[in-house]
């Protein structure tokens, strides 16, 4: 991931916890957050967030690459806006994709890397997906939409996320008074922190938000501070062991983001025992099921009627135990581990979602 670590968050968990279940399997991954890692004794680059001339450097050195999509559907927008993608733009970016991945394959990378200055940040996406050997979305909904909206050929396979049970699991204890509403995440617009606040504004419910304030967004983060003034308890980033106990001591999580692929704090809640609110824009019921409740996040109303009747009802251990059952980071590794054989031919033929 070559940014450094400049942003934290659930894609930096992702790849942290895939190589730590990768090496419980008995493989030597190693994580880069540098734009120049070392390529000695690679042989094979599984990245996160790559562009399209990242791949093309491994590839040039004859190493195969594979990329967890972490793709947003591009019908929505931060602003909570939708637009239907048309079958004339949908075929022309398919088209010129392919023009791209071809010249990059034929090795005229200075071409590509000129027609990409000039094109919107979507294509960069769309020619990073198509030069990629492989591509590991979270899930059938974002397969099929990088498929529908993007057109790329590249071959698909299924890697869920996971959560760590041993870091999260509900801890019951008599005395334990879960007298809260949570909202775990970065402070900024795309988690919608704001509107959270707004739409609770007069149940009576304790809200405490915590996060660490995006870098771009500082000023959103004031923001959420002065509309929840003297009833809303926002905090700032919190460790790891503090965010397991403050998910522990609440009784609702609530995710009203404008997107969410998966929204891994939802299943982290969803261990320690939260009831869990989660957005209905992107894939997450996939992995919540009938079990959480969602809202619109563009509606004010929606959020407080999935709030309050999360509130109201008893908690959801289906959920924690469908969870276990399908969504760690062991589960994680297993999955990659096929992935890896299927592209290296040591395993079946990945899956090609429609």
């Amino acid at each position: 991931m070559p940014h450094e670590r400049r942003i934290s968050g659930g894609h930096v968990v992702q790849l942290e916890e895939t190589a730590r279940s990768l090496r419980r399997l008995g493989i030597d991954a190693r994580t880069d957050f540098s734009t120049d890692p070392d390529p000695t004794d690679v042989s094979l680059v599984h990245g996160f967030g790559l562009n399209a001339a990242d791949v093309h450097q491994w590839r040039w050195r004859g190493i195969p690459v594979v990329l967890s999509s972490i793709y947003w559907d591009q019908r929505y927008r931060a602003e909570g806006g939708k637009r239907r993608l048309g079958a004339r733009a949908a075929a022309g970016r398919a088209r010129r994709a392919t023009q791209f991945a071809l010249a990059a394959l034929r090795g005229n990378w200075p071409l590509v890397d000129a027609c990409l200055r000039y094109v919107p940040d979507e294509l960069r996406t769309l020619a990073a997906f198509e030069a990629a050997d492989l591509l590991l979305p979270n899930g059938v909904g974002e397969a099929v939409a990088i498929r529908r909206d993007l057109g790329v050929t590249t071959p698909i396979q299924i890697v869920p996320n996971g959560v760590d049970p041993a870091r999260f699991a509900e801890q019951p204890s008599a005395t334990q008074d879960r007298n809260s509403v949570v909202c775990l995440g970065r402070i900024e617009p795309h988690k919608n922190q704001l509107g959270l606040i707004e739409a609770l504004r007069g149940t009576g419910l304790r809200l405490v938000i915590a996060g660490y304030a995006h870098p771009d967004h500082l000023a959103y983060a004031d923001r959420c501070r002065a509309a929840g003034a003297g009833w809303v308890d926002v905090r700032g980033e919190v460790s790891d062991d503090d965010a397991a106990a403050l998910l522990r001591s609440a009784k609702v999580h609530v995710l009203a983001s404008w997107f969410e692929t998966t929204g891994l704090v939802s299943l982290e809640a969803a261990l320690a025992g939260c009831n869990v609110v989660s957005t209905d824009r992107g894939y997450a019921r996939e992995y919540l099921g009938d079990w959480a409740w969602y809202c619109d996040p563009a509606d004010p109303a929606s959020i407080r009627r999935a709030v309050t009747q999360a509130w109201q009802a008893p908690p959801q251990t289906a959920l924690r135990d469908h969870v276990l059952a399908h969504y760690t980071w062991d589960h994680v590794g297993r999955a990659t581990v096929a992935a890896y054989e299927a592209l290296l031919g040591d395993g079946p033929a990945p899956e090609l979602p429609r």
